[in-house]
């Protein structure tokens, strides 16, 4: 705990001195378009589950000035770009990420979301150091997505005293939210939620076994993820569900890591998983190696067994999360891609396909992505709508007809610049595995 202690004191004086420090902003880019006009286009606003059809969509200043049926009015000073056959919706999230420990990796993380119109991520394993990356790479003209970022995650290995967590809490004010894996007692959260509720800081993480749900429940958790802990107890389910919605707790599910997880998958078919193009043979290769040598030593019949028992588990997660769709807890989207055969940005698409195994509408699932993460933030963004932040993807298709339109960005505006499909296939290009 004094090793931790050196560390958070050593912490708290680099942000101080961070903060004095002004950083040489990214200069404009190419792509770096103000005022834009998107014409004869389908809008897709996430606050119903229709389409407006051929639409002006009219931006200036980086937002969203009319939305107006199509006509030849000429835009003069305007970029307007054709519409016609194509839909806009708001851009996409990552709501449970963790950003790669090497910097040198962070530009390839947040550019393989970029590619796949995810232009927002919320960090669940937080660094003190991530401060710094966010100002370095969230500029004021950046299209890198913008990062949401927990303080280093609170787990049941420290035995805070009240000044060390104090201390903590303290540090942690420049983040958007504590994250919490584990706690060491129920006195410990006590003392922690009670700091987090004097300066106003979130609370995300695992759902805690050792304390109370009535504890929990009038906490400053915000966010509850994976659903494990939650449903552990089949008794409590019906009344932790109900106090979520009371309490106006979000749920992020994070199918996908329980599904790469399950053993479900050939090894060709591992290999094979969306965006592997991205990760190089060797990486790869030792991933495989890893899970022969697992299975071997497991055994057939054991392997055989636990998959069955793992997607046991998704079919009961499947049930929760109908369950919790239909009592309109908002739910915001993940596939936690921070396993092996998982890709940054990829797994978005992949977890809204397992979210349809929890018979959800595309237009549910959706909005998890957009309208819900925005909500969860209170940002001025996630619906089309005039007055708001123009912060969209185009599409060849109609996602509430079929969400695999996703896999084929056309175009994604976002912190007033425009990137379209040529400039996204460039960056893409530009970051394949050798």
């Amino acid at each position: 705990m004094k090793k931790y202690l050196l560390l958070l004191v050593i912490v708290m004086q680099s942000v101080v001195s961070f903060g004095q420090t002004d950083i040489e902003r990214l200069p404009k880019t190419e792509n770096r378009i103000t005022d834009l006009v998107i014409k004869n286009v389908g809008v897709i606003t996430m606050k119903t589950n229709e389409v407006i059809k051929n639409q002006d969509v009219v931006i200036k200043d980086g937002k969203i000035i009319t939305i107006a049926k199509t006509s030849k009015r000429n835009y003069k000073n305007s970029v307007v770009i054709d519409g016609s056959n194509k839909y806009i919706m708001p851009s996409l999230s990552d709501a449970h990420v963790h950003l790669p420990k090497d910097e040198n990796d962070l530009e390839k993380v947040l550019t393989l979301n970029l590619i796949n119109g995810v232009t927002k991520l919320r960090s669940m394993r937080g660094e003190w150091n991530h401060l710094e990356w966010r100002k370095k790479y969230n500029t004021a003209y950046s299209f890198y997505p913008k990062l949401y970022l927990s303080a280093p995650p609170v787990s049941s290995r420290y035995d805070f005293s009240s000044e060390q967590l104090s201390a903590f809490v303290k540090a942690a004010k420049g983040f958007d939210f504590i994250k919490i894996l584990s706690i060491r007692n129920e006195a410990v959260f006590k003392d922690l939620d009670s700091l987090c509720k004097i300066n106003n800081i979130k609370i995300g993480g695992h759902f805690l076994s050792n304390v109370s749900d009535d504890l929990l429940f009038k906490s400053n958790f915000a966010a509850f993820e994976h659903l494990g802990g939650l449903t552990a107890d089949p008794e409590l389910v019906e009344s932790r569900l109900q106090a979520i919605k009371n309490n106006k707790i979000f749920i992020c599910p994070t199918l996908s890591w329980y599904s790469v997880g399950s053993g479900r998958y050939t090894y060709d078919e591992l290999r094979n998983q969306s965006g592997m193009e991205y990760v190089s043979k060797d990486e790869i290769d030792g991933w495989i190696e890893k899970t022969k040598a697992y299975r071997a030593k497991i055994g057939l019949e054991a392997y055989k067994e636990e998959v069955v028992n793992e997607l046991k588990k998704l079919d009961d997660k499947y049930r929760v999360i109908k369950i919790l769709n239909d009592l309109d807890v908002k739910m915001i989207l993940s596939p936690d891609s921070s396993s092996k055969y998982m890709v940054a940005g990829f797994g978005v698409l992949d977890e809204m396909k397992l979210l349809k195994n929890a018979d959800l509408s595309n237009y549910d699932i959706l909005k998890m992505t957009t309208v819900n993460f925005a909500s969860f933030f209170n940002e001025s963004y996630g619906t089309i709508e005039e007055g708001k932040e123009a912060d969209f993807i185009l599409l060849n298709n109609n996602p509430l007809e079929n969400l695999g339109t996703l896999k084929s960005i056309q175009g994604v505006f976002y912190n007033k610049n425009y990137l379209d499909d040529k400039a996204l296939n460039k960056l893409s290009k530009a970051i394949l595995a050798n």
